[in-house]
């Protein structure tokens, strides 16, 4: 399939692309695996090895970029231990900075001598027409309240807002410093912020909250990224809707929906004309539901958007392991069909 990173700017631009446009975070190695054979990528180390299948298979899936994923060195270390057998974790779980001494012991990533070799590096092998969406590892609130534990964080609020001051601080200015490098890679067409914000009912901070200790610090991101004038995209599950126009005055595209919340149809009704709506495909729909169904909702929805544009197909929030992969290639002929492509999937 030919990549034209333009038509996913199109959509950027809240116009209509020549035709359908696909966006997904990411997948997992149930696609990977029955899209890309691992004999066909490069020898290299595990991370550019993982970096190359995944932008294979977006390419050869019909999108117009890859996701790339930064190195391990940019993780912020979890303190609670990881247990392989869980699926999910309480926000509540795990060892906690809930003073200034375990602040100062935290092993703080260092972002101000990052190597980011590994852009170039992959990007020598990028098919022709597309371009790389960077994200980090996770974002600035998700990551505070991984350090913190939720509720504790919510104490902490109004007991020790200095040291939350600093918390939000260590881990924005981090942040800012990557969203700042990255976007200056020509590889780089675009840069997505992912932090989740919300609930099902609404957000988890206050909105006063998050105007005092979290906005700035996406405000900062965002013109990180402008100030290379590349388009900055926002991924944040929840309930974000009490927040959405801080949400659309720094960000040129929204990812993540869900029906429990807003179908994402609603969403592009109201919100169109602000900001890119990408994906929103529900994953528990496409779970429960038949193949047929999502295929029939993903085509009304490309229908129902092409006059206007501003939209891009794709999952209410990624493609986990859980979702059968024939449900996902469902969704994605939707796109196919509309594009005068012919794929065969095997079962």
């Amino acid at each position: 399939m030919q990549s034209d990173f333009s038509e996913l700017l199109t959509v950027l631009e809240r116009k209509s692309p020549s035709r359908p446009v696909l966006f997904e975070y990411f997948m997992n190695d149930n696609v990977y695996n029955a899209v890309v054979d691992d004999s066909e990528i490069p020898a290299g180390d595990v991370e550019f090895m993982e970096r190359m299948k995944m932008m294979l298979t977006f390419h050869r899936l019909g999108y117009d970029y890859a996701t790339l994923m930064p190195p391990q060195a940019h993780i912020f270390p979890e303190l609670r231990e990881h247990d392989d057998n869980k699926r999910t974790y309480s926000l509540n779980e795990g060892s906690r900075i809930d003073s200034w001494e375990a602040f100062e012991a935290y092993p703080w990533p260092d972002y101000t001598t990052g190597d980011y070799r590994y852009i170039d590096q992959v990007a020598k092998h990028l098919p022709e027409g597309m371009k790389f969406v960077a994200c980090a590892h996770g974002g600035v609130e998700e990551v505070v309240i991984s350090l913190t534990g939720y509720e504790n964080l919510c104490y902490m609020m109004v007991d020790q807002e200095g040291l939350v001051e600093a918390l939000f601080e260590a881990v924005g200015s981090r942040l800012v410093r990557y969203y700042s490098e990255v976007a200056t890679f020509d590889a780089v067409g675009a840069c997505l912020s992912n932090d989740d914000w919300g609930f099902n009912t609404q957000t988890l901070l206050s909105p006063a909250q998050m105007e005092r200790w979290l906005i700035p610090w996406h405000v900062k991101i965002a013109e990180a990224i402008h100030a290379q004038n590349k388009p900055a995209l926002l991924h944040s599950c929840g309930n974000v809707y009490p927040v959405f126009d801080w949400i659309t005055a720094n960000y040129e595209g929204k990812h993540s929906y869900e029906d429990a919340i807003m179908p994402v149809e609603q969403a592009w009704d109201l919100y169109h004309d602000q900001i890119a709506i990408l994906g929103g495909i529900d994953v528990n729909f496409m779970i429960m539901e038949s193949e047929e169904a999502v295929y029939n909702r993903s085509r009304a929805l490309l229908e129902k958007t092409a006059s206007k544009g501003s939209f891009a197909l794709g999952t209410g929030n990624s493609v986990p392991d859980y979702l059968p992969n024939n449900k996902y290639f469902a969704m994605l002929k939707a796109a196919w069909d509309m594009r005068g492509i012919a794929v065969e999937i095997k079962k």
